[in-house]
Formats: structure tokens, C-alpha cells, sequence
């Protein structure tokens, strides 16, 4: 498995005018203002413990790949559904709260943690500190903790990062002997409820995925709106209006699929494959390593080059654009990945920085033409 990791670090700054890559992280190295975490969660960016990443694609635990759209709650004129009302009365006269600002966990919080990862072992993880320290030990983001008790033994907790207009939920653990309270969709409520008393715009509850339902509970706190990948506007989300915003993976394997068959048509051999190992970007890296591919699939153009070299060809969704690349093998190992995917579908297994950019383009024919030029006498990369 992949551990969170920074390719680079910016100044912060220049960080707020970037625009989302499909899957990068980075680190800040001192106190995120709280006006800054909003700009990011503006445009597309999230917290991931105390670093800020962004992701248009999930790759889960059984090593199947799905696109993912990050989606918040407008705060102007929102209330509750008639069932979470019910709830927050019913749970509020059963249990107790208290709300903090987030310090080293101790045992009562590591306690229900070791609980619930004996129940859900993929939806959290041991190390809780990982949600309030940085690798260096800072705390570089406005971090709380809000802990649920019956009497005065804890029941469930949760972290969330608060900005200045914006809260973010980032993880909800409950003691599963609990279950029947719903306490996981309490914490939101609760986190919904103090975002309103706050006067804030918008509570983010992170991303689900259209064809992944783990995370669909998420869709049900209330009118939601999504990110658009492509635009980097915000809209409006209805469920079951038959109008769901498009798969982010569907679009990059639909755009790849035309180009396999433009250079089809023109006797280039392009063969799709699925990579997993996009999630490699997420890794620890030494400053002045090469960066790795940032594409969940691709096209592998003729045959492979001397010296593990090889011609690619992804798609970037956001800006709508083709890139046609010469990368070479990382010398890593990706001990999760798979030759195929559950539905067959062939995989690149090896893990592969980009060596040389050849050309990007929203032109197909373009794209097309370039690649024929390479490939036909092409023995260096």
C-alpha cells in the first residue's frame, strides 16, 4: 500500500492559484489561515490528515478503480430533514457532547478507535494522530473533536477541520456496540449543526462515487452540490433525477477509447490499460524526484522501448486535454496491484515517472499525428 506522501512543496501563495492535478498532495509547513483552507475546498482541494490533496479517482482496498466527485452542503437556508431532527432530539437526550479543539489522542479515544477497526478495518486507521499532527509533528490546520458520551463512557468521536466560511468532516468513529443510535450520522448532524451556529457557507463531507456506494449516506444530509470536474463549478446534485453528474472515470476511458481507435484506423498499435499506480503520487519522495504518472488509465503506444521505457497516452479530464508522454519505470514495487481488474480488464503494473513530454492537446487528430511521427522510427526514447 501507497503511504500519503508529498511530491512538493509550494509556497502558499502560489498553492491558491494552482488548479487541482487529477491526484497530487502537498504539505504545508506552517498555520493554514482559515481563509485558505476555504479557497482550497473551493477548488477541488481537501484535507487529508494535516495536508491538503486532491483526488478525481479512488482506488480501493480490493484494488478496483472508480472516479469520485467531491461534494459539500450549502448552509443558506438549510434545515434539517423531518428523520435527522428526530434523531438530534432522540440522541441528545441519551447522550452527551463535548467539542475541542484536537490534541494528542488519548486512550478513551484510541479505545473506541481499536473497537471500530476491529468492525470497518478499511474505514479508519491506528494511528489517530495522523488527523492532528503532521509528519513533523505540526498542526498546520484548525483541527477539532467532538466526543459523544453515555454517562461518561465514550461512544463515538469525530475530526474536522474548520476554516473561515467552511467546515470540513474528515473522519466519524463509533463504538459499534452503538450501531443502533446511528452515531456516524450523528457526528454530521452535530458538525451541521454547529457549521449553522457559526454562521458558516458550507459544510463539506468530503467525496462519494458514482459507482462506488460506501459513501452515498453522504448524499443524504441534505440538497448537496458537486464539483465539475472540467469547469471547476459547483451544481446542484439530485438524486434519482436521472440527471447524476458523469462519472469522472467513465469520461477518461470514453476519451481514451476514441483516441485507441483514431490510431487504430491509422495502423498504430494502442492498447488500453488501467493504472493503478496513479496512487503513487500520494508516496514520500526525496526533493528533486521525478514525478510520477498522473493518470488512472492509459493508452500504451507500439512496443516497449529499450532500457523500460515506454510511449503513453492519458487524458486529463480538467483540462480537457491528451498527453502524450515517454515514461520510464520508478524502480518501485506496487504490492497491491493487479494484473486485471475484477471485469478483465489488462492493467500496467509498473509504476512509471515521466521521462519526457512529447505533446499535450485537445486535438485528437493532432495527438494522432504526433504519435505516428514517433512511433514510426522510434528506437530512443
Amino acid at each position: 500500500m501507497w503511504l500519503p506522501g508529498g511530491v512538493y512543496f509550494y509556497r502558499l501563495v502560489t498553492l491558491l492559484i494552482l488548479r487541482p492535478l487529477a491526484t497530487h498532495i502537498i504539505h504545508p509547513r506552517q498555520f493554514l489561515e482559515p481563509e485558505n483552507l476555504d479557497a482550497f475546498l473551493e477548488r477541488g482541494w481537501r484535507p487529508t490528515g494535516q495536508s491538503i490533496y486532491t483526488s478525481d479517482y479512488l482506488r480501493t482496498d480490493d484494488d478496483e478503480l472508480h472516479g469520485c466527485l467531491q461534494i459539500r452542503l450549502p448552509l443558506k437556508n438549510f434545515s434539517f430533514k423531518k428523520r435527522h431532527r428526530k434523531l438530534l432530539r432522540k440522541n441528545k437526550k441519551r447522550f452527551r457532547v463535548q467539542h475541542q479543539r484536537a490534541r494528542q489522542p488519548d486512550e478513551e479515544l484510541l479505545r473506541v478507535n481499536r473497537l471500530y477497526m476491529a468492525e470497518h478495518p478499511d474505514k479508519t486507521r491506528e494511528d489517530l494522530e495522523y488527523n492532528v499532527f503532521s509528519d513533523t509533528g505540526q498542526q498546520v490546520l484548525d483541527t477539532r473533536v467532538l466526543r459523544i458520551y453515555e454517562g461518561e463512557r465514550l461512544v463515538a468521536f469525530s475530526y474536522f477541520d474548520v476554516g473561515r466560511r467552511v467546515m470540513y468532516t474528515k473522519a466519524g468513529i463509533y463504538d459499534p456496540a452503538y450501531s443502533s443510535a446511528s452515531l456516524g450520522l450523528y457526528t454530521m448532524l452535530l458538525e451541521v449543526e454547529m457549521s449553522l451556529h457559526l454562521g458558516l457557507s458550507h459544510y463539506y463531507p468530503g467525496y462519494y462515487s458514482p459507482t462506488f456506494p460506501a459513501f452515498d449516506y453522504k448524499l443524504r444530509l441534505g440538497a448537496m452540490e458537486y464539483r465539475d470536474i472540467p469547469t471547476g463549478t459547483w451544481r446542484p446534485h439530485s438524486i434519482g433525477s436521472g440527471h447524476d453528474p458523469a462519472d469522472p472515470l467513465v469520461i477518461n476511458r470514453q476519451r481514451l477509447q476514441e483516441a485507441q481507435q483514431a490510431l487504430t484506423e491509422v495502423g498504430v498499435r494502442a492498447q488500453f490499460r488501467e493504472y493503478p499506480s496513479f496512487t503513487g503520487r500520494f508516496r514520500p519522495v526525496q526533493q528533486g524526484e521525478n514525478v510520477m504518472l498522473d493518470a488512472p488509465q492509459l493508452l500504451l503506444i507500439g512496443r516497449p522501448l529499450p532500457l523500460e521505457f515506454y510511449f503513453v497516452l492519458t487524458y486529463d479530464n480538467e483540462a480537457q486535454r491528451y498527453r502524450y508522454d515517454v515514461v520510464r519505470t520508478a524502480n518501485l514495487y506496487d504490492m497491491r496491484v493487479q494484473v486485471l481488474s475484477k471485469g478483465g480488464t489488462p492493467r500496467f503494473t509498473t509504476p512509471v515517472v515521466v521521462h519526457n513530454r512529447i505533446v499535450e492537446s485537445d486535438s485528437l487528430p493532432l495527438i494522432v499525428q504526433k504519435v505516428c511521427e514517433r512511433v514510426e522510427g522510434s528506437s530512443k526514447p
